[in-house]
C-alpha cells in the first residue's frame, strides 16, 4: 500500500512541517489533489504559487512560530527559551533575569531531554507551555 496525501499531511501538520501542510493543502483547494491520492502526486501538480504564499505568509494553518534556543549566559551556563526568533530570545533573557547571552542557537524540535521523570522532545514540551515567549530551564 502506498503513502497517501492525507497520511502525508498529517505528519506535515503533527511535526510542524508548515510549507509542506499548506502546500498540500493549497492543492487540495485548487482540486489539484485529494487526500486519498497517493503522496507521489506531488511530483506531478504544483499549486498557483500567488496562491501558496499568501497561505503561507498568512499562517493559514496557524501553526505556533516559536522555537527552542539555547542561550549561553557564562561557561557552562545555559538558558533555555521558547521565543520566535533569537532576538526575541535574547530580549526574553534580558527581561527576565537581567542577563545578556554569549551566545545563542535554535535547538532542534525534535532534540530530547528529561522534564519530571518524562522524556520529551521539544516539539512536545512547546505545547505545555501557557505563555511565549517563557524561559523553561537553566543548566
Amino acid at each position: 500500500m502506498m503513502p497517501t496525501i492525507e497520511a502525508l499531511y498529517y505528519d506535515a501538520i503533527r511535526y510542524e512541517e508548515h510549507v509542506l501542510a499548506h502546500y498540500i493543502l493549497c492543492l487540495i483547494h485548487e482540486g489539484k489533489i485529494s487526500l486519498e491520492d497517493e503522496d507521489s502526486v506531488l511530483f506531478e501538480v504544483h499549486p498557483d504559487p500567488e496562491k501558496l504564499t499568501n497561505m503561507i505568509e498568512n499562517n493559514h494553518l496557524g501553526f505556533c512560530e516559536f522555537n527552542m534556543y539555547a542561550l549561553k549566559v557564562k561557561e557552562g551556563k545555559w538558558v533555555f527559551i521558547y521565543a520566535s526568533s533569537p532576538e526575541e530570545a535574547e530580549t526574553h533573557l534580558w527581561s527576565t533575569l537581567g542577563s545578556k547571552a554569549l551566545s545563542c542557537r535554535e535547538i532542534a524540535p525534535d532534540e530530547e531531554v528529561v522534564i519530571d521523570n518524562r522524556i520529551l522532545n521539544f516539539r512536545e514540551w512547546k505545547k505545555e507551555q501557557k505563555e511565549l515567549p517563557c524561559l523553561v530551564g537553566y543548566y
